[in-house]
């Protein structure tokens, strides 16, 4: 009875230890994430796995908001079409109150993201998928206050 207490109680120590080196490795590739993010790096869309969900949940001006789904083939394009403009304006995020947590068999990584000439700073989530035994990117949301993404087509 002793051994098969022990047995375990070993499993279970062992399996928080699986669950701490993923949230450290998320953390780290998170940091990665925002790194390429902040410099407008190409490898940006290495973060991601094929067709990630790319969710804008939009704070409306007359109140409320509005969930806009975008397409990930879209989502690149603009990255790309963007990068420069932002690059100009020097436009960075910083993240704060980060908490990872399992989601599934997978993590997500909750934050306050903080936009460039904001004081206040807006939700965000990543949910984190193993990829070829690296983390990526499944799905991600963010709020926004940017109107123009009612519009996008």
């Amino acid at each position: 009875m002793k051994k098969f207490i022990l047995g375990i109680i070993s499993l279970f120590l062992a399996q928080l230890s699986v669950f701490a080196d993923d949230i450290t490795d998320i953390k780290s590739a998170f940091n990665k994430y925002i790194s390429d993010a902040n410099s407008y790096s190409v490898n940006l869309p290495n973060h991601y796995i094929k067709y990630a969900k790319i969710i804008r949940l939009v704070n409306k001006k007359q109140g409320g908001q509005k969930e806009i789904i975008i397409p990930y083939d879209r989502y690149l394009k603009e990255l790309k079409g963007h990068s420069s403009l932002a690059k100009a304006v020097k436009y960075k995020n910083n993240y704060v109150n980060i908490k990872v947590s399992k989601h599934g068999e997978n993590y997500k990584l909750s934050a306050t993201r903080i936009p460039r000439n904001d004081k206040y700073g807006l939700p965000c989530y990543f949910i984190y998928t193993k990829n070829n035994g690296t983390w990526k990117i499944k799905e991600e949301s963010m709020t926004t206050n940017v109107q123009t993404f009612l519009s996008a087509k």
